[in-house]
C-alpha cells in the first residue's frame, strides 16, 4: 500500500511492502512498522494508461524497462494493453494497481504477468487481468494471462518469503466474445499464498451496435455467452512442481473444462466459490470435468468452505460429481464444509465429492444447499443420476 509522508516541507510517496510474519504473529492488525518494508518512489515507476495504439508499445517499453531496473510498478487506474508479458526477474519485486487497473493481454498468447522462478517475496496485487482478441498468431505453448515460474524448472519457493498474490482479478470476456486464453492463472513455484481471487469466464458479454439480447427473458442489456465464444479451459492450475500453496477467498467460474486443477502437494484452501458453465453440454459430462479437481500425485490437501453450483441453460445434463481427487490418498486430503447448490435451469451435479454426497431431488427446492454431513460424504448418491 501507499502512504504520504511529509519531512523537511516536502510530500513523500512510499511505497509498504508488509513482511510476512507465521504463527501468533499472524492474527490481528500490525500498526508497527518494523515489521515494513518502506521504500522512496525513487524506486518505484509510477505507470500511466496509454490513449491510443502507439503510446501502448512505448509504455510496454518503459513499464518493462523499470522491472529490468530492479524496481516497483504502481499502476495507476485505466487499461495498459500490452505488446508482451511483464516480466518479474528480481526478489520481492511489486506490482500494485491502484483502482483495478488492467493489463490486456499480448495477442500471441503470452501472459499479462510472468514471474521468473527462483524468486522470493515476490507480490503482485490489486490488477486486473484480461484476454485479449485473437490475431492468427498464437504462441503454441499453453497460454495464460498469469505464469508463476517455469515448468522446466523445480522450484519449491521460500516459506520464510512467500510469494504473494492479492486482490487479483481475471476475465476472458465481458467487453469482447471473440477473446480466449488456456488458463487464467498457472503455478509452476512453490510457496505462493493468495488472497482474494476472481478467475471468470464471462457469462455475459457487451452487445454489439444494433444487435438484439439472445436471451432477453434473462436481460436485453447484453448478450449471454454461447459455446464457442470467450473461450478459457481452466481458471486455475496448481502444476505438480507447486507444493505449499495456500489460497484464502478463490472463485473460479464458468470455465470450459475443470474450473481448476491443483496438482501440487500439500495445497491449503479456505473458501471457494464456483459455479459450472450455463453453456455446458454432454461433452462436459462425458469427459467428467469438475468444479474441482485434487490430481492424482498429491499426497496431502486441505480445504475448506468449498460451493460449487450449477445453473445448466442449454442442456438438461447430470454432471457426477463437483469434486474429485485421488481416492488412494483418501485419508490425507481432507475437505470441510463442501457443498453443491442448483441455482436455476435445468440438469444438475448429482453429487459432491468422487461420486458420494446428496444430489437434488426432484422436490428440492431451487438455491438449496445440499452439504456433506461429514468428512467422508456418505455412501449414497442421487438416485436420478445412477
Amino acid at each position: 500500500y501507499i502512504t504520504l509522508k511529509r519531512e523537511s516541507h516536502i510530500d513523500l510517496f512510499q511505497l509498504r511492502v508488509p513482511a510476512a510474519v507465521f504463527g501468533e504473529h499472524a492474527i490481528g492488525p500490525d500498526f508497527e512498522d518494523e515489521n515494513e518494508d518502506i521504500r522512496d518512489f525513487r524506486r518505484v515507476k509510477l505507470g500511466v494508461p496509454s490513449d491510443s495504439v502507439e503510446a501502448a508499445v512505448e509504455n510496454y517499453s518503459n513499464l518493462q524497462q523499470a522491472l529490468n531496473e530492479g524496481k516497483d510498478l504502481v499502476l495507476s487506474p485505466g487499461i495498459y494493453p500490452l505488446q508482451d508479458s511483464l516480466e518479474i526477474k528480481f526478489d520481492k519485486q511489486v506490482i500494485l494497481g491502484l483502482g483495478y487497473a488492467t493489463l490486456i493481454a499480448p495477442q500471441n498468447g503470452s501472459s499479462c504477468i510472468r514471474v521468473r522462478p527462483k524468486l522470493c517475496g515476490v507480490r503482485i496485487a490489486g490488477v486486473m487481468l484480461e484476454a485479449s482478441q485473437r490475431n492468427g498468431h498464437r504462441n503454441a505453448h499453453s497460454s495464460s494471462l498469469l505464469q508463476w515460474g517455469d515448468p522446466s524448472v523445480n522450484d519449491p519457493g521460500d516459506s520464510k518469503s512467500p510469494g504473494v498474490l492479492s486482490d487479483l482479478f481475471a476475465r476472458v470476456g465481458g467487453t469482447y466474445r471473440d477473446v480466449s486464453t488456456d488458463v487464467m492463472v498457472q503455478l509452476y513455484s512453490g510457496n505462493i499464498y493468495g488472497d482474494n481471487l476472481w478467475l471468470w469466464r464471462a457469462d455475459h458479454v457487451q452487445l454489439n451496435p444494433g444487435e438484439e439480447a439472445n436471451f432477453p427473458s434473462i436481460s436485453s442489456e447484453y448478450r449471454q455467452t454461447v459455446s464457442g465464444e470467450c473461450q478459457v479451459k481452466n481458471g486455475l492450475v496448481v502444476h505438480e512442481g507447486s507444493s505449499n500453496v495456500t489460497m484464502v477467498g478463490l472463485a473460479v467460474e464458468h470455465t470450459t473444462e475443470d474450473q481448476m486443477v491443483w496438482s501440487g502437494d500439500s495445497g491449503k484452501v479456505f473458501f471457494y466459490q464456483c459455479e459450472l458453465p450455463y453453456d455446458a453440454d454432454h461433452d462436459f459430462v462425458e469427459k467428467k470435468y469438475v468444479g474441482y479437481r485434487i490430481g492424482k500425485s498429491v499426497h496431502e490437501h486441505y480445504a475448506s468452505g468449498l460451493g460449487i453450483y450449477s445453473n445448466f441453460r442449454d442442456y438438461d445434463i447430470k454432471v457426477r460429481t463437483a469434486i474429485s481427487h485421488p481416492v488412494e490418498n483418501d485419508n490425507k486430503v481432507r475437505l470441510r464444509n463442501i457443498f453443491t447448490v442448483k441455482l436455476d435451469n435445468k440438469g444438475q451435479i448429482c453429487s459432491i465429492v468422487n461420486g458420494k454426497g446428496p444430489g437434488p431431488k426432484p422436490d428440492t427446492p431451487m438455491g438449496q444447499p445440499l452439504r456433506c454431513e461429514e468428512e467422508t460424504c456418505g455412501n449414497f448418491m442421487s438416485r436420478e443420476c445412477i
